[in-house]
């Protein structure tokens, strides 16, 4: 009944640099907090590993020393030089040339203390960062005012706060920032006409009706593949009317919907270990061909996500940078400062026509084939996504759906 692809199967794209290694710690970080999101308050979960990897690395390229290796580590890279050359430097500087996409980094420093001229140079020509020197000192909420409101215009109000009170205070020297945009519509919508509610299966063994969303068809392909434990759905977005790329595209998206095959926390837990365990996982379970389907399910859902990274980073081998590193690269008396947070906040919308999504990413830093059988892709039970951009395979955004009517 089945057509199984072969285990170690390739994505729809070979070129270019994979992006698995430098996104590896990112992956993990998003494995930790995912994981427990649904085994604690049972909740969907989204996050930008791409809008990570861009605060982190502006952040990186004003340190020195062990605070710069650590960094570097946990960026999946050996130098700056390197880093910078990586695939996911190289989509994040196309970002705001491309259709679907917008990208925006900005540094607010308080007015006491000058960013160092060779950070801003790196900050303003690798990721098009504003700087703007404000009253942390005097007046920290309105600063925390300004850095949210630069990421609700960003990302067209769709996420509104990314610094929660508090975040910043009179010893906040640096913020760092940036905001993410993505609105894709499918190659091949869904009909809405054809959606209706069906049954979804909670890991907690609860069945809610939620709408389902399919084609409309009685036959048709689509990009599907199974493999041992779970199953793959790869969901082109469109270019310019066309969801195969022209030649002189550069970069062009899709989403991957991983499905594994039971619908415990334990099996959604066994993949996320998958997807992190390898750094071409992603890229190799893309199917790279459409074949015919039978039943074909994929719920709709809208949800938004936040939460703080410096535990988890913490973990994951940073420590310098939290507990007095060296940020002399990035502004006067830099040496002995701790970051003493890293916020990120994401929000999807998927519907019959495509997908919108946005993520913001804030550092505070204070003084201190057709002849097979069809292949049914029935979604009723909790699944991973990604939103992937094929040359690079850069993953902008990575989540679970436990429950699509949880927002």
């Amino acid at each position: 009944m089945l057509a199984t692809a072969p285990s170690g199967g390739h994505s729809a794209s070979e070129v270019g640099s994979d992006a698995g290694g430098e996104a590896s710690s990112q992956l993990r970080l998003a494995r930790e907090v995912g994981v427990r999101a649904a085994a604690g308050r049972g909740s969907n979960f989204i996050v930008s590993p791409i809008s990570i990897h861009a605060a982190l690395a502006l952040m990186a390229a004003g340190t020195r020393g062990e605070t710069r290796q650590e960094l570097l580590g946990f960026l999946g890279s050996a130098s700056l030089d390197e880093l910078h050359g990586a695939a996911p430097s190289e989509l994040i500087g196309k970002l705001n040339g491309l259709t679907q996409t917008s990208f925006a980094c900005g540094v607010w420093v308080d007015r006491a203390h000058v960013l160092q001229p060779e950070f801003m140079a790196a900050a303003g020509s690798r990721y098009g960062a504003t700087a703007e020197s404000v009253d942390f000192a005097m007046n920290a909420e309105n600063a925390r005012r300004r850095v949210n409101g630069f990421v609700a215009d960003a990302t067209n109000k769709h996420i509104r706060e990314v610094l929660p009170p508090g975040s910043v205070d009179s010893s906040t020297v640096v913020v760092l920032a940036n905001a993410l945009y993505f609105k894709g519509t499918w190659a091949q919508p869904f009909d809405k006409s054809a959606t209706f509610a069906a049954p979804f299966h909670t890991p907690d063994g609860t069945v809610v009706r939620v709408p389902f969303m399919t084609t409309g068809r009685f036959e048709f392909k689509q990009y599907v593949a199974v493999y041992p434990g779970f199953r793959a759905l790869r969901l082109p977005y469109n270019i310019d009317g066309d969801h195969h790329a022209p030649p002189q595209a550069a970069f062009y998206f899709y989403m991957l919907i991983l499905l594994p095959d039971g619908a415990s926390l334990d099996s959604l837990a066994d993949l996320y270990d998958k997807a992190v365990a390898a750094p071409e996982f992603i890229k190799r379970h893309t199917p790279a061909e459409d074949i015919p389907v039978g039943r074909f399910m994929v719920p709709k859902f809208k949800f938004s996500f936040e939460f703080e990274a410096s535990s988890d980073m913490r973990k994951l081998g940073v420590a310098r940078a939290f507990d007095g590193g060296d940020f002399s690269g990035m502004v006067n008396g830099g040496e002995g400062l701790s970051i003493t947070g890293v916020y990120h906040k994401a929000t999807i919308e998927v519907d019959e026509l495509g997908t919108v999504a946005a993520a913001a990413t804030a550092v505070s830093i204070p003084l201190s084939g057709s002849s097979r059988p069809p292949v049914d892709f029935v979604a009723d039970r909790p699944f991973l996504f990604a939103i992937v951009e094929e040359k690079t395979s850069a993953v902008l955004f990575l989540g679970h759906v436990v429950n699509p009517l949880a927002e």
